[in-house]
């Protein structure tokens, strides 16, 4: 049904299913933002209102207070029937500055997967609120993996954020700069990644992790993400290298505390359970069961929907 411009009265109450901007006014990504909400959170709704296009979804929800709060990062929408919403007077703004959680409990956001893990459904697992998911495609110069693209259109189809990622090994740079693009075909939404982690005897080493991003940014016009942990900290040790340190740090450490090598102020996405019996932060992500042990690699980005989309592919 169309959507016409305005908005349409209809009280009722939705749930945040992940963090979220509540934005001061209007429907509008450039709106202030007021505060924020957690996941689970309960939110009085006065009317549906057309505003500002967010991953093709227009809908925002005018709450309570006359503040507004993007659809796409709320439940389904129930009406309470026979109730009126009182309208109150906006407050004033509270600046609420985003941090990085340090949590050793964080929300699982992002998943990321591989051909071995089951996938039964992206729409159950978007609607728990993750938001986005990033596959492997390629390892080396010749492997692929075969379920890349079918999930690739499932995934998009249930509004889920989509990223490739490439694992790194000891073959020639250039031969899987290549196998990656072919097989990937990264869109201007798609996110790129370069896995550089422990592969024993097929070690991909820090130049040729330096060659194959300096590669992708000159194919793609942007920087790929670098997905790493002790292996990029034990390459670097206490250097500050700015190339690596421009691009976005995708941090595997499953401790409580994430700690990031010196050529980063802090992590962009960081890994923080592959999901082994006993961990304390497991995580069971409906849709997903993850693999033959039930365990499933999950990531936390700490801002709101809104930023994630935002700086998705950048």
């Amino acid at each position: 049904m169309p959507v016409p411009s305005g908005e349409i009265a209809t009280p009722g109450t939705v749930l945040a299913t992940t963090r979220v901007n509540v934005r001061q006014g209007t429907p509008s990504i450039g709106a202030n933002i007021i505060r924020k909400l957690n996941a689970g959170d309960q939110l009085d709704v006065a009317a549906i209102a057309a505003g500002d296009e967010v991953q093709g979804n227009r809908l925002w929800f005018k709450l309570a207070d006359l503040n507004y709060v993007w659809s796409g990062a709320c439940s389904a929408f129930s009406p309470t029937d026979g109730m009126v919403v009182p309208l109150a007077p906006a407050p004033a703004p509270v600046p609420l500055p985003v941090a990085p959680a340090a949590s050793p409990f964080p929300a699982a956001n992002v998943i990321d997967l591989y051909h071995g893990d089951e996938v039964s459904s992206f729409a159950a697992a978007r609607a728990s609120g993750v938001l986005g998911v990033i596959h492997k495609a390629t390892t080396g110069g010749t492997g692929r993996d075969d379920l890349y693209d079918d999930r690739r259109r499932a995934a998009e189809a249930a509004g889920l954020l989509w990223g490739a990622y490439h694992w790194g090994t000891g073959a020639d740079v250039k031969k899987q700069v290549e196998n990656f693009l072919d097989w990937a075909k990264p869109g201007e939404k798609t996110l790129v990644a370069l896995d550089y982690e422990l592969t024993p005897s097929n070690q991909m080493s820090l130049e040729q992790a330096r060659e194959f991003l300096e590669i992708i940014a000159k194919k793609l016009g942007r920087k790929a993400v670098i997905y790493s942990g002790s292996t990029i900290k034990d390459a670097l040790r206490s250097t500050v290298d700015p190339f690596f340190g421009s691009h976005r740090l995708w941090l595997a450490q499953y401790g409580p505390t994430p700690q990031v090598q010196k050529s980063w102020q802090n992590y962009w996405l960081w890994q923080f359970t592959e999901g082994k019996p006993g961990d304390p932060r497991r995580r069971k992500v409906p849709g997903i069961p993850g693999n033959h042990r039930g365990e499933l690699d999950c990531d936390h980005y700490a801002g709101s929907a809104e930023d994630l989309i935002d700086e998705w592919a950048s």
